[in-house]
């Protein structure tokens, strides 16, 4: 079962993450945290969530491929002040329920510039720690950016005498599938939607889920907070899990419609999955279908609308091998365009 934390706390202890840690400590290593929203108990550990409680139990319950998918930490990263030499990092990988895509890793940053990438390995079953040595003589802002792909828990951070930045409010939801989850991206650092919410200037929720489809029931019962914009990436599965257009549209109405309820003031655009790789005539003939139909449900709501094809061109360089999922030179294009086609939107 999850938790909901939504106080921040500073820290003096020099080791923020600890098994034993009382209620109050978690609280005070949350404060830390960017892209979160709460935490859950897992193996022993204390992990930290993008969704809320009562979502985490809806992918759990509907397989183990999606419990892993939506416990991985994809876009929360750990942020703090420092001037101790060399800043530590013990995790612990959980692959009880099997793994999702371990193409993943750690980055940092120091001072707003990439400075080191961890690569994570299945193969390790017990802690594993990486540390870093800062490169500035003065105080230092550490980011340092959890894994997109795998359920990653930590268990301790050495950083000397951190002081944690403030978070900002969440002000943008990503909703989509493993476009937006980015955890075929090795560099967590480096997905679509790191950029695209630091130029929109919020805090942020990625609640990206690989393979997952439009459903109302993966929507939270209750609104958690109170976003200024949400991105919405669904259909490229819907499609292929499901036997019809009609059904797959019927879907996606009762899932914006919850949305609508949820989040009445957000600003809202939705992603066509028109980018995918060419197939059959007869799937393209249904994908354009289903396009046209998607938008005028969208359109209907009030939702702008993106055509995915202007947003990442096809070419295999801005592609993994599967020339579906997008690699950092393709994340950056897409989120680029995609920030142009949101101020081109605007009045």
């Amino acid at each position: 079962m999850g938790k909901i934390l939504e106080k921040g706390f500073g820290s003096d202890a020099r080791s923020l993450f600890l098994t034993d840690q009382e209620e109050y400590m978690t609280e005070s290593i949350f404060s830390f945290l960017h892209g979160c929203c709460g935490t859950y108990d897992l193996d022993g550990c204390t992990g930290f969530s993008r969704f809320t409680p009562d979502q985490l139990d809806y992918y759990s319950r509907r397989s183990d491929a999606d419990f892993v998918r939506s416990h991985a930490p994809a876009g929360i990263f750990l942020e703090c002040v420092t001037d101790e030499p060399v800043i530590s990092l013990t995790y612990r990988l959980y692959g009880e329920k099997g793994w999702y895509v371990m193409n993943s890793g750690i980055d940092v940053e120091e001072n707003g510039v990439f400075a080191a990438h961890f690569s994570v390995d299945p193969a390790e079953k017990g802690n594993v720690t990486v540390s870093y040595a800062r490169k500035s003589r003065e105080l230092s802002v550490i980011r340092i950016w959890f894994p997109n792909g795998c359920v990653f828990l930590p268990v301790d951070f050495q950083a000397g005498n951190a002081q944690p930045t403030p978070r900002k409010e969440t002000k943008i939801l990503f909703y989509g599938d493993s476009i937006t989850q980015s955890a075929y991206i090795p560099t967590p650092s480096l997905s679509w939607f790191v950029p695209a919410a630091e130029a929109l200037g919020g805090g942020y929720l990625n609640r990206g889920i690989g393979s997952m489809v439009f459903d109302r029931d993966s929507l939270p019962a209750e609104a958690d907070c109170r976003p200024e914009m949400i991105f919405i990436e669904y259909g490229g599965n819907d499609l292929g899990k499901t036997p019809g257009n009609d059904t797959a549209l019927a879907a996606a109405e009762a899932w914006l419609d919850r949305l609508c309820v949820l989040y009445p003031d957000a600003e809202k655009y939705t992603i066509l999955p028109d980018f995918f790789p060419e197939e059959s005539e007869a799937i393209l003939r249904r994908l354009d279908e289903y396009c046209r139909e998607l938008t005028g449900l969208c359109l209907a709501r009030g939702i702008t609308v993106f055509s995915g094809k202007p947003l990442i061109p096809a070419l295999p360089a801005l592609f993994c091998g599967d020339h579906v999922h997008f690699n950092e030179a393709g994340s950056a294009v897409f989120a680029n365009r995609l920030l142009n086609a949101v101020r081109l939107s605007r009045p």
